[in-house]
């Protein structure tokens, strides 16, 4: 690998499906004045659902990245709780191969090593359970059961006989099955480490007291996003408006957005505002009128959803939603108090079967959506399967709602729904990941937020409370929706599309996707209606412009 003379070089380590994420911590390192190496963890269909395959494909991706990193003396940035296999391959690599004793093997991977983790997920995945751990890679888990007894030594000498801090700083999670706490690895093994807030639960008492046992290494800072790709370069329209009213240094003073609070009450500003996301959804209208033969009104809302569409980002949600709302237009006798275009857009992981599954749903919705003259002025549909990044700015510079609907405490919600809230998107979504950090960012007033929260997510789904065919059977939404999605009015045969249904009537369904249904329709309901008042929703978006300046990557210090 060529490097600069002098600088070290940075490998940048993070899941395929959060290319976002890597894109940002690559380019704030290049601004630094380093070498970047991206490397991409396995999909998530790696193994093809054998979890034992996974594992193996996991070590062998992050194995390849901690040999490069060693080979020419790089330091490694991981941005997912996953990458923190790359502590213990490191250490194997300095023990085994390198014949180095502990105390110094571990100072060397403490050096080489930083973590920037978003908002900690209570979902139980992806963490390893000890037992396949112990019968697929023995001496990793060796080393694993070394560096927690080490740390469990420290949390000891801090707190004698507090044997619930103990239990709750452990890098195993001593539940049934026994599991690996990837994110406490991450923090136990990186000489610096970074994650962001909120911290809520037995999470806020893992991170709290780790924060404690590293004296200073653990802190919370808000998950970085560069606002030049977000908003300077994604919106040049409404950059120039910004630069009307707060000259032209904004791009570099993050501090200088927050007189926009005050010019959010001023007509002519949001004149100007409204005028340049105007100017953004017309560019948007003549890429999809030239590559779908899609007619959009630019006037409409502009309704994205941008995401690898994971299981847990919840595709079907808002399809349930389109039927719900083309059959309410269908029926007549309806009218939306202002037009909307849907974008449903697939960008990051490549995605398998499972991706071209939900797509063709997605698709066939759209498809009887636009043939439908009655819904012709009101309701649009595109489906954009890929999405590379040109199109990921027009999407960014002209969307007014940002839909992000995955499961509250699952970690569906990453770096995009912070870059389009930098652009002055509003968000609508669950209280998951990024959204709750935007949420103490830009206040809750701001936002539409709706369905169920992480903990209570957890508890339906651990407790075995959720039981969707009851859901079904007493939410006439709920049930309309289901049945039109499985009828020949949207499926391209008889049954294409049952096992949708037997999906999400199933009480084993891990995304909960009808429990937040009716929740769901009733928020994007509310947010139509406040996009038919300019000044409330222009407002609204002003203000999620101005209070998003915290994640600007701009105010970052540089990474290991």
């Amino acid at each position: 690998m060529s490097v600069q003379t002098g600088v070290r070089p940075v490998h940048v380590l993070a899941a395929h499906s959060d290319s976002d994420r890597v894109a940002e911590m690559a380019a704030q390192e290049h601004a630094g004045g380093r070498h970047v190496r991206a490397h991409a963890l396995a999909g998530a269909d790696a193994g093809g659902g054998d979890e034992r395959a996974r594992l193996r494909l996991e070590i062998a991706h992050v194995q390849g990245a901690v040999l490069e990193a060693l080979a020419d003396d790089g330091a490694m940035l991981l941005v997912d709780e996953r990458a923190s296999l790359a502590v213990p391959l490191m250490m194997r690599v300095l023990l085994d191969e390198r014949a180095m004793g502990w105390e110094a093997a571990w100072e060397r991977v403490q050096t080489a090593t930083a973590c920037r983790l978003g908002v900690p997920s209570d979902d139980p995945g992806p963490f390893w359970t000890a037992s396949v751990l112990e019968e697929e890679c023995p001496r990793i888990i060796e080393i694993l059961y070394e560096i927690n007894r080490r740390h469990l030594d420290a949390a000891d000498a801090l707190r004698p006989g507090d044997l619930e801090h103990r239990r709750d700083v452990s890098l195993f999670r001593e539940d049934e099955p026994r599991r690996l706490c990837l994110g406490a690895l991450a923090v136990v093994g990186c000489g610096r480490a970074e994650v962001a807030k909120p911290w809520e639960g037995r999470l806020a008492r893992l991170f709290t007291g780790l924060r404690d046992l590293r004296d200073g290494a653990l802190q919370a800072r808000p998950t970085p996003v560069s606002h030049r790709r977000w908003l300077v370069e994604a919106s040049p329209s409404l950059s120039a408006a910004l630069t009307l009213a707060l000259g032209e240094g904004w791009p570099s003073e993050p501090e200088a957005l927050a007189r926009l609070e005050t010019l959010a009450y001023e007509p002519g500003f949001r004149g100007a505002f409204r005028t340049a996301r105007r100017s953004a959804r017309e560019k948007l209208g003549a890429h999809l009128r030239a590559t779908l033969g899609l007619e959009t009104d630019p006037d409409a809302l502009v309704d994205l959803r941008l995401g690898s569409f994971a299981g847990r980002e919840r595709l079907l949600l808002n399809v349930l939603g389109l039927v719900r709302e083309h059959l309410r237009i269908a029926a007549g006798g309806w009218t939306p108090p202002a037009a909307r275009t849907v974008v449903l857009a697939r960008a990051g992981d490549p995605g398998g079967r499972e991706a071209q599954r939900l797509l063709s749903v997605a698709r066939a919705v759209a498809d009887a959506v636009n043939r439908d003259e009655r819904a012709k002025a009101v309701l649009r549909v595109a489906v954009l399967p890929e999405c590379p990044e040109p199109v990921v700015r027009l999407l960014t510079g002209a969307a007014d709602l940002s839909n992000q609907p995955g499961t509250a405490g699952s970690g569906a919600s990453g770096v995009r729904a912070l870059g389009l809230a930098v652009a002055g998107a509003i968000t609508l979504g669950t209280r998951d990941g990024t959204v709750r950090e935007l949420e103490e960012a830009v206040g809750a007033d701001h936002l539409f937020l709706f369905g169920l929260g992480a903990r209570e997510t957890r508890a339906w789904r651990d407790g075995r409370f959720y039981r969707p065919q009851d859901v079904y059977a007493i939410d006439p939404l709920v049930r309309l929706s289901l049945d039109g999605l499985t009828s020949k009015r949207y499926a391209p045969e008889p049954g294409a599309f049952d096992w949708v249904r037997h999906r999400l009537l199933d009480p084993h369904d891990p995304w909960l996707v009808l429990a937040d249904f009716g929740a769901y329709v009733h928020r994007q309901d509310e947010a139509l209606a406040e996009f038919a008042d300019p000044r409330a929703f222009t407002e609204k978006a002003i203000f999620t412009l101005a209070r998003a300046r915290r994640f600007w990557a701009a105010t970052r210090e540089p990474g290991p």
